[in-house]
């Protein structure tokens, strides 16, 4: 009996190693992404800056928020005009926070700062999957999916894009 017991406890741990990752608090996301839109809107964000690792670098596990600044490649900054804000505002309100069931590999680091210069929030971004699954990523800590009606980036990805 003993035995049985041990292979129980060993499966449920194994369960719990293999098993998926916590899934996006979708209303506190959501509640996230909508202050960043207002902060944008009343101007409370003055700039932006961004962290890019290149998708061609393999890890050997999924970078997470913590790994992020030893891994990327490129950084930007970007001020923000007030047609720049507008903009930007909507293209961070298309963001659609969903459940989540792996940890994302992050490519993209948007970080709002304040005129002093102080975080008030932040966004990781997966890199673009193909397959549909649009991109996923952390909202403030909170790990979510960002899905899309189109395959690829969600409209924050191309807006930055074209930005910088």
């Amino acid at each position: 009996m003993r035995f049985g017991r041990d292979i129980l406890v060993l499966a449920a741990c194994v369960s719990v190693i293999a098993g998926p990752a916590l899934g996006c608090d979708v209303g506190p996301a959501t509640a996230t992404i909508n202050a960043i839109s207002q902060k944008i809107l009343a101007r409370q964000v003055k700039r932006i800056d961004l962290l890019k690792i290149s998708d061609r670098l393999l890890a050997s596990i999924p970078i997470s928020p913590e790994h992020f600044a030893s891994y990327s490649s490129e950084r930007s900054t970007l001020t923000l005009t007030e047609r720049d804000a507008a903009e930007l505002a909507a293209a961070v309100k298309t963001l659609a926070p969903a459940q989540l069931a792996y940890q994302p590999d992050l490519r993209w680091q948007l970080v709002f700062l304040d005129e002093s210069g102080d975080k008030l929030h932040a966004i990781f971004f997966s890199k673009r999957y193909v397959q549909g699954r649009g991109r996923s990523g952390y909202v403030d800590g909170n790990m979510c999916s960002f899905s899309t009606a189109t395959i690829g980036s969600p409209a924050l990805v191309k807006w930055l894009q074209k930005r910088l």
